[in-house]
């Protein structure tokens, strides 16, 4: 059996699933999780205050997800447990010299630019519109592959580690156009909609980004911060039209794990899920 330690500090979008995503129906006995959170906060005195705790679990992979990797905070987790376990990196952002750092050092990571930062100002969000923003994003990634695309990655790490083997971890910096061609669907205009999703969620990141830190007058940036979380409510229901598309067609690809932790598969409705020939 794998012992995963899911390491959160700070949030995005894909804090909230990453885990259970890899034993969607808590069926599978080749690994066992532990998730150990600072919430949202993400400053190195965040990071310290769950150092006692994880040094508790029994770990044979560590996953950190964290917005902005290059901060102090999962910088910090990082350093602390890079030497002891192999460390994998899930982050909306880490730049190229700390990726290359990270491969130097043997630490894996997948970096999602399309997972975006959320429009935080006082006078806009609250938590009605945080849950509908991380809402929208979850119908995104679930229907354009972004889940799958990161589910198979770690899934094939866990395979190397439940044979033996030490595990060479993922290095990617995920583009759009990379995970819609290795989605399963059934029909182009459907991967082409997925891209379209996913890139209107990277133009949303870039535009709260500018309305948060970058605009100073104040009715402007209420305004830039709305527009993208309009931008992701889009996103949203694109991403919904995807789904429907892949669910008329009859041929609605699923890949759920056995208790092995094996991935199957299955295309149409009534089918058992089998392994893919």
């Amino acid at each position: 059996m794998v012992k995963i330690t899911f390491v959160k500090i700070g949030n995005i979008t894909l804090t909230t699933l990453i885990d259970i995503m890899l034993d969607e129906r808590a069926s599978r006995t080749d690994i066992d999780s532990t998730v150990i959170s600072s919430s949202t906060k993400m400053k190195p005195e965040a990071a310290e205050r769950l150092f006692p705790l994880i040094d508790q679990v029994e770990t044979d992979l560590m996953v950190m997800i964290s917005p902005n990797a290059n901060d102090k905070g999962p910088q910090a987790v990082i350093d602390k447990y890079k030497e002891k376990y192999p460390v994998i990196v899930v982050s909306d952002g880490a730049d190229k010299e700390l990726r290359e750092k990270w491969k130097e050092e043997g630490v894996g990571y997948i970096i999602c630019s399309f997972d975006p930062m959320i429009g935080a100002k006082l006078d806009f969000l609250d938590p009605t519109e945080m849950c509908l923003f991380n809402g929208y994003i979850i119908t995104a990634f679930s229907a354009c592959g972004v889940f799958s695309y990161i589910t198979n990655l770690l899934d094939g790490v866990i395979d190397q580690l439940k044979a033996g083997d030490k595990p060479t971890s993922p290095t990617r910096n995920m583009s759009s156009i990379g995970v819609v061609t290795s989605f399963q669907f059934s029909n182009e205009y459907s991967r082409a909609k997925a891209m379209a999703a996913l890139n209107i969620l990277t133009e949303a990141g870039k535009l709260n980004v500018n309305g948060c830190f970058v605009e100073k007058d104040r009715e402007k940036a209420l305004t830039k911060v709305a527009a993208a979380h309009e931008l992701v409510r889009q996103a949203g229901l694109l991403a919904d039209e995807v789904r429907e598309i892949e669910k008329a067609t009859g041929h609605l690809v699923k890949t759920p794990h056995n208790k092995e932790g094996k991935v199957l598969h299955k295309t149409h409705f009534f089918d058992k899920a089998h392994e893919k020939q």
